[in-house]
């Protein structure tokens, strides 16, 4: 078995173990660590969480999403009324500053812009919405800016990312110029490149993270034969 069809496997496997996943129609090829999902899921967030996965396996290096969301009829919902549906959510939740957020739809594509003090904030303005059925995409714009003065110390950003098991054997340098910060080294998939960046941005006051972490090849020996 070659490499590429070694990874097309543990992706198409990985994604049946998932029983959320488990009647999805997704077809996978992988090309020197890129992947490329194509087929049709009932909502966005399926979508999303098959992109979650898949980012998690070793030797994934990139990918390439030709998903498309086709809704059963009970989901379908003009734009009014998701722009009513967002509305109510955000009002009502305790975690989400309502009033520094602005959205709009168009086609059931939302849209969200603003300016907030925590990336926490931002993260969960977006995964609030997945309560909401009948939204095609989100396009996350909002952006993070802290009114605190303190100096960002650079060891408590890398105190972070040591701390992490999930990144226990990762090499990473953080760089750390007017709020802006800069992650260097390698790491063994995408999924953990997105958490150092994750942890980075929870630092209060940053501004920008530039995640210039680097995917380890994956070295292994395949066989022909599948267990």
């Amino acid at each position: 078995m070659s490499p590429d069809e070694s990874l097309q496997f543990t992706v198409q496997q990985a994604l049946r173990w998932e029983p959320q996943m488990q009647d999805a129609q997704l077809g996978v090829t992988a090309h020197q660590g890129i992947i490329t999902l194509m087929g049709i899921l009932p909502n966005y967030f399926l979508k999303v969480e098959a992109e979650r996965i898949v980012k998690n396996i070793d030797g994934v290096r990139a990918i390439i999403e030709k998903i498309a969301v086709v809704f059963p009829k009970e989901h379908c919902l003009t734009d009014e009324k998701l722009a009513e549906n967002i509305l109510h959510l955000y009002q009502s939740s305790f975690t989400i500053p309502d009033e520094r957020i602005r959205f709009k739809v168009e086609n059931g594509w939302v849209t969200l812009e603003g300016t907030l003090h925590w990336n926490y904030q931002k993260k969960a303005a977006e995964a609030a919405l997945s309560s909401i059925k009948g939204i095609r995409g989100i396009s996350n714009l909002l952006h993070t800016q802290s009114d605190r003065e303190n100096e960002l110390l650079q060891e408590t950003i890398e105190k972070a990312l040591h701390h992490s098991a999930l990144l226990s054997d990762a090499v990473i340098a953080v760089t750390l110029d007017h709020r802006k910060v800069t992650l260097t080294g390698s790491v063994n998939n995408l999924y953990e490149k997105e958490e150092a960046e994750r942890l980075a941005w929870n630092a209060p006051g940053i501004a920008s993270v530039a995640n210039a972490l680097e995917i380890r090849p994956l070295i292994n020996v395949f066989s022909d034969e599948r267990e």
